[in-house]
């Protein structure tokens, strides 16, 4: 029995005893006051239990009632025996609770029946992605059914995880609540497996290398940059896709500080999971595994690595490594060299007025602020700019607007379209052929405040939702160069959010259309997003790897620095 329950028998059993001994006295004063004290008990029983009702505790309930009404009569007596009624079936609890196998059980099944219900009624790229809910609600309905029954919180969080996965959409996953977080952690933890002392990364050539390896394989030839050619006899993508974290879309977050410990995603553009495709395998094995690499005279070599401890530590830190940015606050400016400075974007939100303003000019004292900002650069020399969208979480694209307002060409420069909502229907209106309809065209004017200045966008996979919105009107101007060892995301569609009983899942549920009213970038059947086809994909090659993870070097940025002496 739980201890908070565990404390409310033994305060309502006390509370019996009490009453039991204020028969005689409430008798002998006739006060109403004293008789009132006989209605605390079922309140306190409630109060107590703040969890809520269970089945298990109806004793507990029912005893509370069954003492409460003494204050119906008006003989001691009979107070006295409603009061030691109502203690015995208090009592009663403790083995109710203990003998019932659903004592306190958590709902995930109704959990997930009522979450999956709201995402398949206001999914709004259901058509557009193919989506067969029918198939999704077999396939998974029994593993939470299942969970429901074992009271697994943490299968609950990677079975969430493999669902949200299958959309492959940037705004689909299920974030979890305190209560779980623990629980969900470990499952994650524990899904990307064991430690042998390096990560796998594939290279632009195909090939897979050794990355953030460990100093105890040196004695066997292996470092960063090692081609690893077999993980247990296996081409490392091919044992990838075996690990219980393959294609997750999740995140376990510390609730206190906010941070996010691990995200992993089953990316929406198939080209951003295929740079990632290898990255799983280093955590796939037993007590050990056989590794089969290229030694430094290109001869095949075999190893048999031991375990060394949990993989997540080290997976962890090879995507922080690969997807860094400028160490700044959101809109923060650094100047990195005489002639150019770097504008640090890792959310598009500037106060919360702004955010939540459909105004036109609701971005104005931002847009005066990056204005002065940069007239102040260009008479210390500064005459091009760095933009680092590195893992930018996305936010308001009336903020896109006002940021690339400053760079873009002079003139009226289109970002997206609105589509049209049905009144009627509570719906996203549609035409014949079930495409939605256009609404507003959402446009800006540019400033070219730099002049002949150039700009630089720094892009990576975690770059979503108004981070995308931001490639796509950029990577087509005459003045900006796009960087990247990958694409964009490729999710722009607005998010919503259904809160249960133990996370809270996120979906698109707000439709963007492009200019002929096609879905505006988030990728479709073909896993192909319309973002990110002008981003110039610096190769990931054994002197990227080294200058990131030997050199601890921000390897993009220097990239950048190069093009703009050129």
């Amino acid at each position: 029995m739980q201890t908070i329950d565990l404390i409310a028998v033994a305060v309502c059993v006390l509370g019996c005893g009490g009453l039991w001994r204020l028969a005689d006295h409430a008798d002998r004063v006739k006060s109403t006051k004293w008789k009132l004290l006989w209605l605390l008990l079922p309140v306190l029983s409630f109060v107590i239990t703040k969890r809520g009702p269970d089945i298990s505790l109806l004793p507990l309930y029912l005893g509370a009632v069954i003492a409460a009404l003494g204050f119906f009569t008006e003989i001691a007596a009979n107070r006295k025996k409603l009061a030691v009624s109502g203690a015995l079936c208090i009592l009663l609890s403790i083995p109710a609770c203990d003998l019932n196998p659903r004592y306190r059980a958590k709902g995930y099944l109704k959990d997930f029946e009522a979450l999956f219900s709201c995402m398949r009624e206001h999914y709004v790229l259901t058509e557009h992605k193919g989506i067969d809910w029918d198939a999704l609600y077999a396939k998974y309905q029994p593993l939470f059914a299942e969970i429901d029954r074992t009271q697994d919180a943490g299968q609950n969080a990677l079975v969430w995880g493999a669902l949200t996965g299958e959309f492959h959409d940037g705004h689909v996953g299920y974030s979890h609540f305190k209560d779980d977080n623990d629980a969900a952690a470990a499952a994650v933890r524990n899904a990307l497996g064991n430690d042998y002392g390096l990560a796998v990364m594939r290279c632009t050539d195909g090939s897979f290398a050794a990355v953030n390896t460990d100093e105890s394989l040196a004695k066997f030839g292996i470092r960063n940059g090692t081609v690893i050619t077999k993980w247990d006899g296996k081409s490392p993508d091919a044992v990838s896709r075996t690990s219980p974290a393959y294609g997750l879309s999740t995140f376990v977050a510390d609730t206190d500080s906010g941070e996010v410990i691990f995200r992993l995603d089953s990316y929406p553009d198939i080209d951003n999971e295929i740079f990632w495709s290898g990255v799983l395998a280093a955590g796939v094995g037993g007590e050990s595994v056989t590794v089969t690499y290229l030694d430094a005279s290109g001869k095949e070599q075999t190893a048999v690595l031991p375990k060394i401890g949990e993989f997540y530590d080290r997976c962890v830190q090879t995507f922080r490594t690969i997807n860094q940015g400028v160490q700044a606050g959101n809109l923060q400016w650094t100047k990195i060299n005489r002639t150019t400075a770097c504008l640090r974007l890792k959310g598009m939100s500037y106060d919360a007025k702004s955010y939540s303003s459909a105004e036109t000019d609701a971005f104005d004292e931002m847009k005066d602020e990056i204005r002065s900002t940069i007239l102040r650069y260009q008479t210390e020399g500064v005459r091009d700019v760095v933009i680092d969208l590195r893992s930018n979480e996305g936010g308001s694209p009336h903020m896109v607007d006002g940021v690339v307002s400053m760079f873009a060409p002079k003139g009226e420069h289109f970002n997206m379209c609105t589509a049209v909502w049905d009144d009627k229907k509570h719906s996203w209106a549609t035409n014949e052929t079930g495409s939605y309809i256009k609404g507003k065209e959402i446009a800006f004017q540019g400033e070219q405040l730099l002049g002949d200045g150039r700009v630089i966008l720094l892009v990576n996979s975690e770059t979503v939702s108004a981070g995308d919105d931001m490639v796509k009107i950029m990577e087509d101007m005459e003045n900006v160069t796009v960087l990247g060892f990958t694409e964009p995301n490729g999710s722009c569609q607005a998010v919503n959010f259904k809160i249960g009983d133990f996370g809270t899942l996120s979906f698109s549920s707000c439709v963007t259309l492009d200019r002929d009213g096609s879905i505006f970038i988030d990728s479709g059947i073909d896993r192909q997003s319309t973002d990110g086809s002008g981003v110039q994909i610096i190769p990931f090659d054994e002197t990227a790897i080294h200058a990131l993870f030997d050199e601890h070097q921000d390897y993009l940025m220097d990239k950048a620095l190069e093009m703009l002496k050129q």
